[in-house]
């Protein structure tokens, strides 16, 4: 019993400084934990945010190459000249496609990040149009549309 009683006086109680030392060492730890957190979910909201922009920004160039379509009765180089901001653009009887920079804004195709293809099928009494916006540096599906447009007169 001396013997553990021994070994409990031996033990020195820690100065204040000591404790004052301690005590701002885990008080800077948390600190610098609780930024390291903060920076991460900054970091993930702007790359979520980047990735919405991105998504709107093809949605609404679908959407209008999806309107303009509607439009060309049928005709792909019709549409494509219809597309006023686009000055370049490949068509063929059943394909065309429009090209964008890193921003989604129009492009020539040796400086575009993202395309967007449009195929069309004849139908009876319509035309089926596929839409896919593609990109990025995976060259990834980002957005895709399918729609019928009725055929009007005088198309092709």
């Amino acid at each position: 019993m001396d013997k553990l009683t021994g070994i409990f006086t031996s033990i020195k109680k820690p100065s204040r400084k000591s404790v004052l030392f301690l005590c701002a060492v885990i008080l800077m730890t948390m600190f610098i934990a609780a930024v390291l957190a903060c920076v991460t979910m900054f970091i993930y909201a702007d790359r979520y945010s980047a990735e919405s922009r991105r998504l709107d920004q093809a949605v609404i160039e679908t959407t209008s190459i999806a309107e303009t379509l509607k439009a060309s009765n049928g005709n792909l180089s019709e549409a494509g000249k219809m597309m006023n901001d686009h000055q370049l653009f490949e068509a063929t009887e059943n394909t065309l496609v429009f090209y964008y920079d890193d921003d989604i804004r129009p492009a020539t195709r040796s400086g575009s990040s993202y395309r967007a293809v449009i195929e069309k099928t004849d139908m009876p009494s319509s035309f089926q149009y596929d839409i896919t916006f593609r990109g990025g540096e995976a060259d990834e599906k980002i957005y895709d549309l399918t729609f019928r447009a009725v055929r009007t007169g005088g198309g092709q």
